[in-house]
């Protein structure tokens, strides 16, 4: 034992001390956003890049069901070699990176190393197994860059992770040596300010513990200064959610009315603040009602947006999501909860998309399509047949009514006033399919004047459902069925016009085509009326509705009167999902709209209170990470869940019908 020097007793605590394990935890959520290079996924590193289907056992992931997916972080773009080591008994299984081409494992009963070369994009990257249900997949590491199986520190110099929470209690460990940030952003103010603050792990214990409590949903971002750390351990408890409002119910059982105006941009309403007078009777319908100023579709296209009204579930839980899907009968449905209430049913739809083959007659005790795309004589047969059906049907009543205007290219017949442009021309229906054609040729671009032409029809096409609906709620007050009802406007998505240099909707999730007109009158005796600015979803209908009964059934929106006064924003997010491509959504928090892509384009932030159409995610950062932190949150919430779409024989449609889709863009 060395004599006269005692330093060599400093060396003692640092072996024997607590936390100095290099140990990662296994259990870490894969909803972590990485600002790092991940060139490793392995079992050491547990559920971390587990996003759905796989277990992971001490040495290897075993894909447990027929779709398992792991998620890589990377900071930018590159072309890059991907090294697989796996076995496979059966037959060959699929593989893909965020939605592109599909490769091919072949089977192998060892284990041997496979390479294949994948565009990676910045954030995050899905990478997708398919299988066969008898077949097993077991992997033992994916390696990128270059093959190896060296684990890396979850943290160096420069390299940090950032995690969503709802409101809550949790910890975070960190383990190694050195120096971190930690900034805890609870989002609110433009920008959110976070609260920073710097910590550096013990001469002896060589580790960092967190532990925080959050009153409201933040973003925490752990960054490291200098020094090598891993993740030790982490822990969350989310607090418990408040008791829905137990003041507002319905007295007996209300008639309610659902009046749909297919592809109704909010913004061009005066109700909403157009300067043109294109609904007058819309105008004062609201001043009647509780008219939500941030209400959004949950899809930007018509079969999965009404699927979700109908069900109260996100297009990722009813599997609603391309033209072919049809509602599956296994969702309770709006109309089959209100006949179990004793509610005779009706749906009168000038849409082909909402009809009996969509699967939207389930619990409808009459439903009637009308095929009106270009303003036929009979085109104010829904009104007169909804009239006739009331007059003839006992109480209480539930109807729902799809008009297919203003969706492009529709127009009104040329004799039709329009009420707020006198000696103007609407543009023709040919005209318009013409100028919505053009519209969505990327090489050909639209002049100032069809522009001008293409949102006049637009317009003159709400000033004609506008006047329709008038007509509705006039009848409706003849009935004496007005004021004790429950009466809803909305529309299933928006419509782009050039705003952002698009047109139409489903392709895209700008907030044009996602934000839309909900307008709804309560039952007099609720005495609820008048302007409500938080963040709403067409999700929350549904709930509103069983609430107002006073039961409470599992959904994924949350009643509309739970959002408190309404005066000011909470923090509810918004998401809506496109047609095609698969995979694209924007999302709505308070004043502030981000677009983000599962097959990695670069996302797309705006500030909606400063300059909606030009986007600020160079300037709020922050802001960005947030949003995906959150997104992945939301996203999560879908994993693992095995019920599939279920498909309809889109060529058993009549010829007639499939004109009218490829008119309306839908082919």
């Amino acid at each position: 034992m060395p004599k006269g020097n005692p330093l060599w007793l400093l060396l003692i605590p640092l072996l024997f001390a607590p936390g100095c394990s290099r140990e990662p935890s296994r259990n870490l959520p894969a909803t972590l956003v990485w600002h790092k290079d991940q060139k490793l996924i392995s079992p050491a590193g547990g559920t971390m890049n587990v996003w759905e289907g796989i277990s992971v056992k001490p040495d290897r992931f075993v894909a447990e069901k027929d779709i398992a997916q792991f998620i890589l972080w990377r900071r930018q773009k590159a072309r890059i070699p991907v090294f697989i080591e796996y076995s496979l008994r059966g037959r060959k299984a699929e593989l893909t990176v965020n939605g592109g081409k599909k490769r091919a494992l072949l089977p192998s009963s060892s284990f041997k190393w496979e390479k294949f070369d994948f565009h990676l994009v910045p954030g995050f990257n899905f990478l997708r197994f398919r299988k066969k249900t008898q077949d097993q997949l077991e992997i033992r590491a994916i390696a990128v860059g270059r093959l190896t199986r060296e684990p890396e520190p979850h943290l160096t110099r420069g390299e940090g992770f950032s995690v969503f929470l709802p409101a809550g209690h949790g910890r975070i460990e960190l383990r190694g040596s050195g120096r971190v940030r930690i900034a805890e952003q609870e989002m609110a103010g433009e920008p959110p300010a976070p609260r920073v603050r710097e910590v550096k792990s013990g001469l002896f214990s060589r580790k960092i513990s967190y532990v925080f409590a959050l009153s409201r949903p933040a973003a925490i971002r752990v960054t490291s200064l200098r020094g090598e750390f891993t993740v030790g351990s982490y822990s969350y408890r989310e607090n418990a959610q408040p008791a829905a409002n137990p003041r507002l119910r319905f007295q007996g059982k209300p008639d309610m009315y659902i009046i749909l105006a297919d592809a109704c941009q909010a913004a061009h309403l005066g109700a909403y603040g157009y300067g043109r007078n294109t609904s007058p009777h819309i105008d004062a319908f609201a001043a009647d009602a509780m008219v939500y100023e941030n209400a959004y579709a949950n899809a930007s296209f018509t079969r999965s947006s009404v699927a979700t009204l109908l069900t109260g579930l996100y297009p990722d839980s009813h599997k609603v999501r391309i033209l072919q899907h049809e509602l599956p009968k296994r969702f309770l449905t709006l109309p089959e909860y209100l006949n179990a209430k004793g509610y005779h049913t009706s749906f009168f739809s000038s849409s082909l998309i909402v009809s009996p083959p969509s699967g939207f007659n389930q619990g409808v005790d009459d439903f009637a399509n009308y095929r009106v795309l270009k303003y036929r004589d009979d085109i104010s047969s829904m009104r007169l047949g909804l009239s006739g059906w009331l007059d003839k049907t006992a109480g209480p009543h539930f109807s729902y009514v799809h008009f297919l205007q203003p969706h492009l290219p529709t127009v009104p017949l040329p004799d039709f006033v329009l009420p707020f442009a006198a000696g103007e021309k609407t543009p023709s229906f040919k005209r318009m399919i013409e100028l919505g054609n053009k519209g969505k040729d990327e090489s050909r671009h639209l002049s100032g004047d069809e522009i001008r032409d293409l949102v006049l029809g637009y317009d003159a096409s709400i000033a004609w459902m506008d006047d329709e609906f008038g007509k509705i709620i006039a009848m409706l007050k003849q009935k004496d069925l007005y004021d004790d009802s429950l009466v809803i406007f909305l529309a299933d998505h928006g419509e782009a016009m050039m705003e952002h240099g698009v047109i139409s909707h489903g392709s895209n999730v700008y907030d044009e085509a996602t934000r839309v007109p909900l307008i709804v009158k309560y039952p007099k005796s609720l005495a609820v009326k008048g302007r409500h600015l938080p963040v709403s979803e067409l999700v929350d209908i549904f709930p509103t509705i069983s609430g107002l009964f006073g039961q409470e059934i599992h959904f994924d929106g949350r009643s509309l009167l739970d959002h408190g006064s309404g005066a000011a924003y909470d923090d509810k997010m918004a998401v809506c999902c496109s047609f095609s491509p698969i995979g694209l959504y924007g999302l709505r928090w308070q004043n502030w709209y981000q677009i983000i892509s599962l097959k990695g384009e670069r996302g797309q932030l705006f500030q909606l209170s400063a300059d909606p159409r030009h986007e600020v995610g160079r300037r709020f950062p922050q802001v960005a990470d947030y949003f995906t932190a959150r997104f992945l949150h939301w996203y999560g919430g879908f994993r693992d869940r095995s019920d599939s779409a279920t498909e309809m024989n889109l060529k058993k449609l009549p010829a007639g019908e499939i004109e009218e889709l490829k008119a309306l863009g839908y082919l």
